[in-house]
């Protein structure tokens, strides 16, 4: 009788540990994989403002034509990267620099020399 409570004993606390393992292993796999996605996002945000400048470099196209242009040439970078491509995660991170670069660029529609400045970035951001 004594030996079936300790039987009972070992291989409840047997059982509640290889539940903990099987969680912190399922946590720990998940974790991995989210930071992977993290850096993989920042290596291709990192890789959208050349893009952008290149596109702007293009005078006679729209603004429309630019954002493809950008999207074609960082949808090639993740490919060759091995990058997950989320179209809607990249267009907003487009819109946000396009914003940033409009704010530093044109604050009071003047540079920094004195030159009034044209509103030259047309990447589907409205001018404000």
């Amino acid at each position: 009788m004594e030996q079936i409570i300790t039987i009972i004993s070992i291989s409840c606390t047997a059982l509640g540990f290889l539940a903990t393992a099987v969680t912190f292993i399922t946590r720990f796999v998940k974790s991995v994989k989210e930071r992977k996605k993290a850096q993989d996002l920042i290596k291709l945000c990192d890789a959208l403002a050349p893009f952008i400048a290149q596109a702007e470099s293009f005078l006679n196209y729209s603004g429309k034509e630019k954002k493809e242009f950008v999207l074609t040439k960082a949808n090639q970078f993740a490919i060759e990267n091995k990058i997950v491509f989320d179209t809607k995660l990249v267009n907003e991170k487009i819109e946000e620099l396009v914003r940033l670069t409009r704010e530093v660029n044109f604050r009071e529609g003047v540079s920094a020399n004195g030159i009034k400045l044209q509103n030259k970035f047309t990447l589907g951001v409205k001018a404000s």
